[in-house]
Formats: C-alpha cells, sequence, structure tokens
C-alpha cells in the first residue's frame, strides 16, 4: 500500500497527519478543545514499525478503530521504497498567502 492510496480509502475517511517520521491516521477528538487525535501511527524510517493507540478519548467506534489498525498493518508491511512520496506543502501555500495578505494583494 501507498501513502496516496492510504489516504483515498473509499470505505473509511481517514484524515492523515504527516511529520518527518510518521505517518499518523488521525479522528476527531471528544474533548471540549476538538481537533484530531492519532489513533495508530506508521512510522515512515522503520519497516513494520505501526503503533496503536486509544480510541476512546476520540468519535471512533471500535469497528472505525480496527480497520485503521488492519489499514497501519498493511502499510508498516509495505517496504520503505514501495510506499511513495509524500510532501506536504500546505505550511508554502498559508506563507504565500500571507505575503500576499502583507503586499495587499490577497
Amino acid at each position: 500500500m501507498t501513502y496516496e492510496e492510504l489516504k483515498n480509502q473509499k470505505d473509511f475517511n481517514v484524515n492523515l497527519h504527516y511529520s518527518v517520521n510518521e505517518v499518523a491516521i488521525l479522528a476527531p477528538s471528544l474533548d471540549t478543545f476538538g481537533g484530531d487525535e492519532p489513533v495508530v501511527t506508521i512510522s515512515k524510517v522503520e519497516p513494520f514499525n505501526y503503533h496503536p493507540r486509544d480510541y476512546r478519548d476520540t468519535m471512533l467506534d471500535l469497528e472505525d478503530w480496527q480497520e485503521a489498525v488492519k489499514l497501519a498493518q498493511e502499510l508498516a508491511l509495505t517496504p520503505l521504497n514501495e510506499r511513495g512520496w509524500v510532501y506536504n506543502n500546505d505550511w508554502i501555500k498559508k506563507a504565500q498567502k500571507a505575503l500576499r495578505g502583507i503586499l495587499g494583494r490577497g
């Protein structure tokens, strides 16, 4: 499985967070402030390394959590060089928008 395939699951809507060393599958949090909580993390630097986390503080039910763990395991079993490259340029878009605002063009 590639990172893109994980992101584009048809039967399971996943939110992902990419960092330098891992990909996290996120679920909406039940806490007062909202936000997302990781329910499974998958290493991007170590093969076969993934960690399920407690889902009870999220809006995810048991079956969805089990599906997330299954997807994480499938990705973790894929060799690192076959997973594809993920480049999150969201911060670049935000910086460009801020710069246009400062220059009065945005």
